[in-house]
């Protein structure tokens, strides 16, 4: 009888020793969802000359070609999601446009597509020209 109380009292003891088991009502943390991130044009300028910065010009060919920013390339809205394979994945990208409407939208285009490092650039190439940052002229054909 004396064994069969220690028994008992080892296994009580084992058993208040294992770790419970928990489970969660909510899922982990996921990682956070990229969001577009809007950017003074003096900020942007430096950082649009950096080796791997990825610099694209919304507005329409004819509006680039009058005049654009430096290092700026173009790919109209219109045909931005026709022209991802042309853009960066894992690179900043900075977006341009007149006023920072049609940037906006292409931002929010490309972080839906897993763009995670998007940036348009606040007031566009009418805040660019205003600060009188490096322009370029495409060249006449």
């Amino acid at each position: 009888m004396r064994a069969l109380l220690v028994f008992s009292i080892v296994i009580l003891f084992i058993s208040g020793c294992e770790t419970s088991r928990t489970t969660m009502d909510t899922p982990p943390p996921t990682k956070p969802s990229a969001a577009v991130m809007d950017i003074a044009p003096a900020v942007a300028a430096p950082k649009t000359q950096e080796a791997y910065a990825q610099f694209v010009d919304v507005r329409t060919a004819f509006e680039y070609k009058a005049e654009h920013a430096d290092r700026a390339i173009s790919i109209p809205l219109e045909e931005l999601e026709a022209n991802l394979d042309r853009i960066e994945r894992n690179e900043p990208v900075y977006i341009i446009c007149e006023t920072s409407r049609r940037s906006r939208e292409a931002a929010e285009i490309l972080v839906s597509k897993g763009y995670p490092m998007v940036y348009n650039i606040e007031g566009g190439m009418t805040a660019w020209r205003a600060e009188k940052l490096p322009m370029a002229k495409a060249a006449a054909n």
